[in-house]
């Protein structure tokens, strides 16, 4: 199941980056995009993939393994409150320094592309901030083995940035389509989010629904 899921979504995401460069190619856009889409990526990477995967996703199975429901939810509660702040935050942070960042990461942009750059992480962040709670979800998820819908959740985030591809592409400049396809990763984050939620709450899964998160 989880190789199947990750098939579906890479299948998707190929699909996606094709789409992409059909309407960007080797533009100034397609470039700014490619920077700004990789600056808000440490969020995942470090609270999503690392600290979960380190820290609250062993403990949370073993407290399912010890069949101790009660404090495993309270467990689940309690990270999810404290990424939720801590990701908003960061957030914060990053969309108001985001013209120093993109000064490092993409100092030899000129001064056109490098506005665009930022206005497309400013964009991006909130989007990559939800992505963490994504990660969450993964990790209940897994964690009581229902491994498809967390491994194919990625989809819907794809889908909405080639909608937004298709629908924008022949309509706006390369610049405004840019920024649309930005929303459309927000919109795809929250997408992706979303439809984990239903079987996170399920009471089958876990307790976790039935005290709400900080």
């Amino acid at each position: 199941m989880v190789g199947a899921g990750i098939l579906i979504s890479r299948v998707v995401g190929l699909i996606r980056q094709r789409i992409f460069a059909h309407y960007f190619g080797r533009s100034a856009e397609g470039d700014a995009f490619s920077a700004a889409f990789r600056i808000p990526n440490f969020l995942q990477n470090v609270f999503g993939e690392g600290a979960l995967s380190a820290s609250f996703i062993p403990v949370y199975a073993k407290l399912l393994a010890q069949e101790d429901e009660k404090e495993a939810a309270r467990v689940a509660n309690a990270i999810f409150g404290i990424l939720a702040l801590v990701t908003a935050v960061v957030v914060l942070i990053g969309v108001v320094t985001t013209p120093y960042i993109v000064s490092i990461i993409a100092a030899g942009f000129e001064e056109e592309r490098r506005q665009l750059a930022i206005s497309l992480v400013r964009i991006l962040f909130p989007g990559a901030g939800i992505l963490v709670l994504s990660a969450w979800c993964l990790g209940i998820l897994n964690s009581h083995h229902r491994f498809f819908i967390s491994y194919t959740a990625p989809v819907a985030w794809n889908a909405a940035i080639i909608a937004a591809l298709l629908y924008f592409g022949n309509r706006v400049d390369l610049a405004s389509l840019a920024a649309m396809t930005a929303w459309g990763s927000v919109v795809g984050s929250v997408l992706q989010f979303g439809v984990q939620l239903p079987t996170v709450s399920d009471p089958g899964t876990a307790d976790v629904s039935r005290s709400p998160p900080p």
